[in-house]
């Protein structure tokens, strides 16, 4: 067994820690990284030899997890150089993207543990398919609910990456989170809600902004100007909006202009 010791096991630690060390020389992350995807190729080759299903089998693969998982972990951690740093990751999305399907599963993995997934959910992005994307989706947004986390760097990447999917199920996930705690998560999808300027996202963002416990004039302002460059008819709520109307919107019972 490749990881069956103390001592094997405790390779991929280290490497893990050279590919997150900040400080390193970038030739020396590199070279943990190529180390930790041998090690997953080398024991591929020896899991394609047993049984699919097998005990065997499943560990080996969980080793093979394991060591994607420690090079998935550069994405994490932004080196001392500017320009080393977008070349590393840039090279290592386009190593794990050759890699196809089986860089899947240790990606899920990866995104339930990590705050940082940006990088990861471009992968899915090139190798998933639909099915495939919308079940890690799906995870990561029981991970990440609407609701507080101390740390939302996570959901607002798993919320781009969401926006950018043409899909009718996109229009309802923005429109749930306009509900979050966080100012910056709400604001977020009232800015993709806009941009994506579907019709039926207007009662989602009317009620976002006649929602009483809503105090935010940022986000109020970038409500009535996404109405105003969408020029959508208004007239259903001019009631509501006649009472949240700001000096630098007009709205003349069915359309908010800017003055």
């Amino acid at each position: 067994m490749l990881f069956g010791s103390g001592r094997s096991k405790g390779r991929v630690d280290r490497l893990s820690k050279r590919v997150v060390n900040q400080y390193a020389q970038a030739v020396d992350r590199y070279d943990a990284m190529e180390s930790l995807l041998k090690l997953a190729a080398d024991t591929w080759t020896k899991a394609e030899k047993l049984a699919e299903g097998s005990p065997e089998r499943a560990e080996l693969e969980a080793q093979i997890d394991e060591a994607y998982v420690a090079t998935l972990k550069r994405f994490t951690m932004t080196a001392s150089k500017t320009i080393d740093d977008e070349e590393e990751k840039g090279w290592l999305y386009r190593r794990l993207i050759t890699i196809g399907k089986p860089i899947l599963r240790p990606i899920a993995q990866f995104c339930r543990e990590s705050e940082s997934i940006a990088w990861a959910l471009r992968i899915v992005e090139d190798v998933a398919n639909e099915e495939e994307e919308w079940a890690l989706i799906d995870a990561l947004l029981e991970i990440h609910p609407v609701g507080y986390e101390r740390d939302t760097a996570p959901k607002l990447q798993m919320l781009t990456h969401i926006k950018e999917i043409d899909d009718p199920r996109v229009r309802e996930i923005l429109a749930r989170y306009l509900r979050d705690t966080d100012e910056n998560v709400r604001f977020f999808c009232i800015e993709a809600l806009s941009e994506n300027g579907e019709l039926e996202s207007r009662e989602a963002l009317v009620e976002a902004l006649l929602r009483p416990e809503e105090d935010s004039l940022r986000l109020r302002s970038r409500i009535l100007d996404g109405f105003a460059d969408l020029r959508w008819d208004l007239s259903a709520f001019a009631e509501g909006l006649y009472k949240v109307i700001d000096e630098d919107h007009r709205f003349d019972g069915k359309l908010v202009t800017r003055r």
